[in-house]
């Protein structure tokens, strides 16, 4: 089941997308433009009698329909950390960032997100700073 998202403007939707990696690209019917990255989001752009309309739907399925389990309280309190920051400064926050916030050591974040990569709730680019990348909609 796909999950769709509302995304109330243009801002919001640059910062969801923001340094994705385009899977591939698709025109149907003409009026409709669909964008697949390599996380399983999809960007629809469809021309309607009111101009274009944008939304945002995660073609993968959530976690628990995989046979993992859902984020722990304390994973999903990362992730809404994170969903934050990029909302609040357009980029992801550094681990250092994460460290602050949750006044825990380095190595306690540094396994936190590879935790969080693995399981599949984030993607990083290894080598760039700041690449988090969420995966699953925490806003729900």
């Amino acid at each position: 089941m796909a999950m769709r998202t509302k995304l109330p403007d243009s801002e919001s939707l640059t910062n969801r997308l923001k340094d994705r990696q385009v899977l591939r690209a698709l025109i149907d019917d003409d009026e409709q433009l669909s964008i697949e990255f390599t996380c399983g989001t999809v960007l629809f752009i469809e021309a309607t009698s009111h101009g274009l309309v944008a939304r945002v739907e995660n073609t993968r399925a959530p976690a628990h329909e995989h046979g993992l389990q859902r984020p722990t309280k304390r994973q999903l309190e990362y992730l809404a950390f994170i969903s934050k920051y990029l909302n609040r400064f357009g980029r992801a926050p550094a681990e250092s960032d994460i460290q602050r916030h949750f006044l825990v050591s380095a190595p306690s974040v540094n396994q936190m997100m590879q935790t969080l990569e693995r399981r599949g709730f984030i993607t990083r680019q290894p080598g760039v700073p700041r690449s988090i990348r969420l995966c699953i909609d925490v806003t729900s």
